[in-house]
């Protein structure tokens, strides 16, 4: 890194991604801009770390990402030289585990669908085909997106009363959760923030003499961590063409576009400013 560095925090679905077709090509542009500049993308985003592999590649994207809402930190060993703490090594990936186990998470779940006897179902319960249906992903990735370490989605078909029932009966067992773009996450105590956090003072620590701005853009609530955190916030609109009401970070910019497009103004925005 030299002096002065940018580095991007970006959620995934319905940011960088199209909502429907999950294409970043509305993004292009800035997405090109970032790697003639030679700024680390971080794609920080609730899915599995198999399922961020499948777009890293697709972006030639070689930095370290964060999964499952902040679940977890896979840093490529080698990255930069960069010494820090960390849990495991895996697939070539130093790994910071920062959320509580899938099984805890698994037997939690059945515990509170027991109590509450309100219809919720996790990812894992769905087959295939319901994935496919429910978020327009092909069957590889609907498949990868089943493969939970740190968190879990669920959905909930019912009404607002047993809504505020599941998630008041999450939060009394001492477990948490968000909300992201199709599916509300049951989760321990992590968020984007917190991995955030992490992987900037990690960041800071190895390369003391460069002074790193952070920047991040995000769609949804469990967006909201993230961008508390970064120095400059961005929310793009969901697909409807609204932004998120209930995301209320000072300085916060809303990028004009829906997604990847909004993404691209904010990012090029951004450099034009500078």
């Amino acid at each position: 890194m030299n002096n002065r560095k940018i580095v991007v925090f970006t959620d995934l679905d319905g940011t960088l991604l199209d909502h429907v077709t999950y294409s970043f090509c509305e993004a292009e542009d800035a997405l090109e801009l970032l790697r003639e500049k030679e700024v680390p993308l971080i794609l920080c985003s609730s899915k599995s770390s198999d399922e961020i592999k499948v777009y890293r590649r697709k972006l030639s994207n070689n930095e370290p990402f964060i999964s499952e809402n902040g679940g977890a930190i896979f840093i490529p060993e080698g990255y930069g030289n960069l010494k820090c703490e960390f849990n495991k090594i895996d697939d070539g990936y130093l790994v910071i585990e920062i959320g509580s186990e899938y099984k805890t998470l698994a037997n939690a779940f059945e515990k509170i669908k027991r109590r509450t006897g309100i219809n919720i179902k996790s990812i894992i319960e769905l087959t295939i085909d319901e994935i496919v249906e429910l978020t327009g992903l092909s069957r590889e990735e609907a498949s990868l997106s089943q493969k939970r370490e740190y968190t879990l989605p669920f959905i909930i078909d019912s009404g607002e009363e047993d809504i505020k029932n599941i998630k008041d009966e999450i939060l009394s067992s001492g477990l948490n959760y968000t909300e992201g773009t199709r599916f509300v996450h049951l989760m321990g105590g992590n968020d984007k923030g917190k991995a955030v956090n992490i992987l900037i003072d990690i960041f800071k620590k190895n390369f003391p003499e460069t002074s790193i701005t952070t920047v991040g853009l995000g769609d949804s609530l469990n967006d909201l961590p993230m961008l508390e955190v970064v120095d400059k916030a961005f929310l793009v609109k969901k697909e409807a063409g609204d932004y998120e009401e209930r995301i209320k970070v000072e300085g916060l910019v809303y990028a004009d576009g829906i997604g990847p497009a909004g993404w691209n103004k904010a990012v090029l925005g951004l450099f034009n400013n500078n």
